[in-house]
């Protein structure tokens, strides 16, 4: 008996918090088909995988940056928040080593200071996990290890004797795909032209300091053509392998030349630098 009122209890207070969580989206999103459009969206979230793909990397990348510490404090060179990072290991792009072609992906262990590491881990983070809930891990592995592959193909051409380290392609790759997911899922979503504006803004400014830096001889450790690279992988595989809730003639037609564009580009990419690499 006293089970029976326990049950009872439980099942009145989930039936509390459905009516509340019903009266709190009529508030927010009225009874029109608008309303369905967006709690499809909210209903793809979810756990079930876990979202730990961007978790345990970003522990990776945490974990192997004490490694490079405590090596470089052993050699008498601390680690402050700009660096340096460690070079003499397997894992840096080193423009001296290009044979060893897994450089290309592994750079993205190694970061060069404090602020390096903590802004890209909460970036990635904070942007990646959300779309892993909605379009699940696979995805978001992709699109980020593609975004790293082409930063290092873009540095190689653009600044063949530098260099690289960071996550920061992968990193732009997610912020990208973010405008990839509006662009597919505008109608679906909430706070759709939000989201596209502040994507505006950051790359915006994002170009607008490349530029600067660029063209003013200004020296920086920071990448831009690798940030330039992973963007736009990020917005064409965005577009190729995020889930389109619901799809409409002409996103077929963008869907099959982003796919195109990301092929070309990609052979043009490794077959100049195999050129460069091996050509010599």
């Amino acid at each position: 008996m006293g089970q029976d009122h326990y049950l009872g209890a439980n099942q009145a207070r989930r039936g509390t918090r459905s009516a509340a969580n019903s009266a709190a989206v009529s508030i927010a999103l009225p009874n029109t088909k608008e309303r369905t459009d967006r709690l499809e969206y909210l209903e793809q979230y979810s756990c079930r995988p876990p979202p730990l793909f961007l978790i345990l990397l970003s522990c990776s990348q945490i974990g192997v940056f004490i490694y490079h510490v405590v090596i470089l404090a052993a050699e008498d060179k601390p680690v402050g928040p700009d660096g340096p990072a460690y070079i003499e290991g397997p894992l840096i792009f080193n423009p001296h080593k290009k044979e060893e072609v897994w450089r290309f992906l592994t750079y993205m262990f190694v970061h060069s200071g404090y602020f390096h590491i903590v802004f890209n881990v909460l970036i990635q983070l904070m942007l990646g996990v959300p779309l892993e809930m909605v379009h699940r891990w696979w995805r978001i592995l992709l699109i980020y290890l593609s975004g790293v592959i082409a930063g290092s193909l873009t540095v190689s051409i653009t600044d063949p004797d530098v260099y690289l380290a960071g996550a920061s392609g992968g990193v732009y790759a997610l912020i990208t795909a973010h405008l990839a997911n509006v662009i597919f899922n505008w109608g679906q979503m909430e706070f759709a032209a939000l989201r596209l504006l502040t994507f505006m803004i950051l790359a915006g400014v994002d170009v607008g300091v490349a530029v600067y830096y660029r063209y003013t001889g200004n020296n920086t450790k920071v990448s831009y053509a690798a940030h330039i690279g992973g963007a736009v992988v990020g917005l064409l595989l965005g577009m190729i392998v995020l889930r389109n809730l619901k799809t409409h003639n002409w996103e077929r037609y963008l869907w099959w030349a982003c796919l195109a564009i990301f092929l070309g580009m990609l052979l043009i990419a490794i077959i100049w630098n195999c050129v460069a690499i091996f050509g010599n």
